[in-house]
């Protein structure tokens, strides 16, 4: 099981990085076809560069009164996605909203059900006690949760700029102006908040296959409820998870999430907090109770 959540991540940055290349070639090819129409206007990218810029969304669509400087703006921040510590965000942004939750709901199940698979729950309860054993487990849904997203952060770190000069060697010489940044993301948050993702999505799958004993059951209906099921409101979740990175990612590397519904945030994370904790002692409760003789 130790492989799941390594392998998985790996795979996910593969697809998060040839998402961040496709992202730079097709932010240039429109910034190319924006400047093409700007000349016929007569307006250069310089002039457009010089000029100010307003952004209104009506309608969930955007209106841009400058839309040469919006482009140009776009295709600098996507190809800026690989630079630098940028690849820390670009490499989480995607895995932590459509990969993480649940990779380690799964991983956590299956640490859960393994024992009792393999017919040596028993000898493993009656060696450590059933308090420990349980807490055991959780440290180990935690070590392996923050590893992964340490080791993937550190991958996307040193990948980024080995992507961006194998396969966008002479973009830089397209962005002769430079853009200033409101903000940029800390990788620092970044990896705190995809392990924390991890953290709590793998200590769920461990007290729901704890209950079921199972893995397959438990997955199939997260994979369900994360992956097709639509939000189901403000206090859904993946919907408070989006709201609280507002901020923490970039966004740069191609992938956006919908945009989430109005939350009051602390009460959300409580909320999530408090929903894990009563899934965590109902769990340990009926797993106390049932024969570990199996």
């Amino acid at each position: 099981m130790l492989l799941l959540p390594l392998a998985g991540l790996l795979l996910a940055l593969v697809f998060a990085f040839t998402g961040s290349v496709s992202n730079v070639g097709a932010s240039m090819t429109r910034l190319e076809a924006t400047a093409a129409q700007a000349s016929a206007n007569g307006l250069s990218l310089a002039q457009a560069i010089e000029q100010p810029m307003s952004l209104v969304v009506q309608d969930g669509q955007k209106l841009v009164d400058n839309p040469l400087r919006y482009d140009y703006e776009r295709a600098y921040l996507a190809y800026q996605a690989l630079e630098g510590t940028n690849g820390v965000g670009t490499g989480l942004e995607m895995i932590t909203f459509l990969v993480i939750p649940l990779l380690f709901f799964v991983y956590g199940c299956g640490v859960a059900a393994g024992d009792a698979r393999r017919r040596i729950l028993k000898d493993r309860v009656v060696t450590q006690g059933a308090t420990p054993y349980v807490v055991a487990k959780a440290a180990i849904v935690v070590a392996v949760s923050l590893a992964a997203v340490l080791v993937a952060a550190t991958l996307s770190l040193a990948v980024a700029p080995i992507v961006r000069a194998a396969f966008l060697p002479s973009v830089d010489r397209s962005f002769p102006y430079p853009v200033a940044t409101l903000a940029v993301g800390s990788p620092a948050v970044q990896i705190a908040f995809s392990a924390s993702t991890a953290i709590m999505f793998g200590l769920l799958g461990l007290f729901v296959g704890l209950a079921a004993r199972s893995m397959l059951i438990p997955s199939l209906a997260a994979g369900g409820l994360l992956m097709v099921a639509p939000f189901a409101g403000p206090y859904d979740p993946r919907n408070i998870l989006t709201a609280a990175a507002e901020g923490v990612f970039n966004y740069w590397g191609g992938f956006s999430p919908r945009p989430p519904f109005p939350v009051q945030l602390e009460l959300g994370l409580a909320a999530m907090a408090g929903g894990l904790l009563i899934v965590a002692l109902v769990s340990v409760f009926v797993w106390s109770r049932m024969t570990k003789f199996v």
